[in-house]
């Protein structure tokens, strides 16, 4: 789920993120790009609370100085 238009993004990191070398591997590659292109990626995993998710894409929207846009 992703922000274009303010350049936030929320990955969820399932099991195969940690288990399969070439998932782990392009997972690294697309994150430097997306760094690099300035995105804040939010990742998220299994034990993550909703609250704590939303408070995190929340304070990630204010970086931005932005409101609420919506997800695309």
């Amino acid at each position: 789920m992703g922000w274009e238009d303010v350049k936030v993004a929320v990955e969820y990191d399932g099991e195969q993120h940690r288990t399969e070398r070439g998932q782990y591997t392009w997972d690294v590659r697309r994150l430097e790009m997306l760094d690099r292109l300035a995105w804040i990626v939010i990742r998220v995993v299994a034990g993550d609370r909703p609250a704590e998710v939303v408070g995190r894409v929340r304070a990630a929207l204010a970086r931005r100085n932005c409101g609420q846009p919506r997800a695309r």
